[in-house]
């Protein structure tokens, strides 16, 4: 069973996480959300849109069966964060049905 307040705090780690990287670092980085049987919800940093302005900040669905992007969102807060996270479990639960018992650990 899925627990709306643990994934709240892990997405708001994730958004935390990729902020403080995406700031000392050019290079694109990513931290795992969560992981749901072949697909796993990660927040990454993308390139700023502007030089000098801050990288942006991204979401994404990705199908490692597949190895690749299934769907991805460009995320400005915390609560936009969610709401796209929310949007690709629905995803995920539209395509197999399953969550709680294909779900591993999430991993930061």
């Amino acid at each position: 069973m899925r627990n709306p307040t643990y994934f709240k705090l892990r997405v708001a780690q994730a958004f935390i996480a990729v902020a403080s990287l995406a700031r000392g670092s050019s290079a694109s980085r990513y931290v795992s959300v969560v992981r749901m049987g072949k697909c796993e919800i990660r927040m990454f940093s993308g390139p700023p849109r502007i030089p000098g302005d801050a990288p942006q900040l991204w979401m994404e669905l990705f199908d490692h069966d597949a190895k690749m992007s299934i769907d991805s969102c460009s995320c400005h807060e915390i609560d936009d964060a969610m709401s796209v996270f929310e949007g690709f479990v629905s995803q995920v639960e539209d395509s197999n049905g399953r969550f709680g018992s294909e779900a591993d650990e999430p991993q930061v």
